[in-house]
């Protein structure tokens, strides 16, 4: 297997384990709103353009 495809694999179980946690929050609590969000994005990516930006609020 590739290193390339070895990552993308890693990438994807960890994002699905970060879906399972934001899921098992929101049925806890409530659904997180757009600014927690921006700020999350904003501490794991920085300045950068996040990855899986929604553009839901674009319209």
């Amino acid at each position: 297997m590739s290193a390339y495809v070895t990552a993308a694999v890693r990438h994807q179980l960890a994002m699905d384990g970060l879906a399972e946690i934001v899921a098992a929050h929101e049925a806890e609590y409530e659904p997180l709103s757009e600014a927690e969000v921006q700020a999350a994005q904003s501490e794991l990516f920085g300045d950068a353009p996040a990855p899986y930006a929604s553009n839901d609020g674009a319209a």
